[in-house]
């Protein structure tokens, strides 16, 4: 459902690459709130664990990042707090903003 927003960067051998960056992120509207987390250090570099424990998918792993203004995986370190929202506010982002 996210890649209807986000701009096509290129399409080869059946792969389609999509760029984050095409969306303004920070103005993402955390309407119903959020849920705080602590990332750990068994999460570092792997926030797919994080969607898939809030979301019960790692397809929201890359949201979760760009949420948080995070756009370097080696950012993502041990003890950093996290904002997780809540996949209704994910969907009505993305339904607004889609291209």
């Amino acid at each position: 459902m996210r890649y209807k927003l986000l701009k096509k960067i290129t399409s080869e051998n059946g792969i389609d690459i999509y760029s984050p960056s095409s969306v303004e992120w920070r103005k993402f509207n955390f309407a119903n709130g959020f849920k705080k987390h602590i990332v750990t250090q068994d999460e570092i570099y792997k926030p797919y664990l994080i969607s898939y424990r809030y979301y019960n998918s790692v397809n929201y792993d890359d949201i979760i990042l760009l949420v948080n203004n995070i756009d370097d995986i080696f950012k993502f370190e041990p003890g950093i707090e996290i904002k997780i929202p809540y996949l209704e506010d994910i969907e009505k982002f993305i339904l607004e903003n889609k291209k």
